[in-house]
This record gives C-alpha cells, structure tokens and sequence, in this order.
C-alpha cells in the first residue's frame, strides 16, 4: 500500500511541469494575456524609429543613451512649458544617473520660436538640446504637448502624457536604466 502511494506521488510530480507547459501554451494560442503592466507611458506599437526621422544636427548616429525626446510646432504653452520642467526635474532626481539620459526639444521647421521662449529656454533649461525637425517627419502618435522615451539603440517605445505626473517618467527610467546593458 505505501509502495502504491509513493508511486501516485511520484507520478503527481512528474505531471505537473507537464501540465503548467501545456496550460501556458494554451493561454498563448487563445490569445489570453494578463492586464497588468508595469510600465507608466504608453508603450508605441511598431516603436518610433528616430533615424527615420529627419533631425537637422543630429549626428548620424544616434547618441547611445536613453532620450527623452518633446516636439513643438506650435508657442509652448503652459502644459508644454510643465512638460519640460517634469522632464527636467526626473533627470535631476536620477542623481549619477542623470548622465544616461538626455533631453532633447525638436521644433518643427515651419515654427520659429519667440525672444522670450528662446530666452527661457536658454536660462531655464541649459541641458536640453534643441534641432529642427520638419513638420511632415514628427510622428503621428504625438499627442499635444507629449514626449517619447527613445532606447539607446533610436527606438521611440513610451509616450508619456502631460497630464502624467513626472513621477510616473522616473519610475521609468530608474526601471529602464537598472536593467539595460546598453546606454
């Protein structure tokens, strides 16, 4: 009888990998995936590609690190000009960090900015970037006042919203930076 026993014991173990293997794959042709996420941006479904785009002064090849990239064709408003503080304050918050990524403001080539918008972006903001882009190359996925997070490697993968608070971008970012070998 014990003998009997420690075989059904034997045989329960043996089964269960076999049936986890099976459950799973069947979970993945029925097409079931589960709803959480654990990224706070919106992920971009194919990811921008940035040497698509044709940047004015970018080098050709694209930096190495992961960027965060704002687009304006239009006077910064408010929320445009409360984009670009959250941004400026997550990369402060990285600490040594902070080295890995950049910040980069592509304007579109039918927009010129203001004395005054040049003026503070210049005293405000001294690390952010800025080039040309031209108006038909911005991404179609752009929401107003919205900026992208850009892999090392030129991808665009997450669109953050301005209503978004700029702690959900360094969650992120400490994320992305913790786990990626390159950039």
């Amino acid at each position: 009888m014990k003998q009997d026993n420690q075989k059904y014991k034997a045989f329960i173990i043996f089964l269960t990998p076999i049936l986890v293997l099976i459950a799973s794959t069947l979970f993945f042709y029925i097409g079931y995936s589960p709803e959480g996420r654990t990224n706070n941006g919106q992920l971009i479904d194919p990811p921008i590609d940035l040497s698509a785009l044709k940047i004015e002064g970018l080098k050709d090849e694209f930096p190495g690190r992961w960027t965060v990239i704002h687009f304006l064709n239009a006077p910064c408003k408010e929320s445009c000009w409360n984009s670009l503080y959250k941004t400026r304050q997550v990369n402060i918050r990285l600490g040594r960090d902070a080295e890995r990524v950049g910040r980069y403001l592509l304007i579109s080539s039918s927009y010129n900015l203001s004395p005054q918008e040049t003026a503070k972006l210049t005293k405000e903001y001294p690390r952010l970037e800025l080039f040309r882009i031209l108006e038909e190359d911005i991404p179609q996925e752009i929401i107003k006042d919205s900026y992208i997070l850009f892999d090392p490697l030129g991808n665009g993968i997450l669109i953050y919203s301005p209503d978004l608070p700029g702690g959900e971008l360094l969650e992120d970012l400490k994320k992305v930076l913790q786990n990626s070998k390159i950039g």
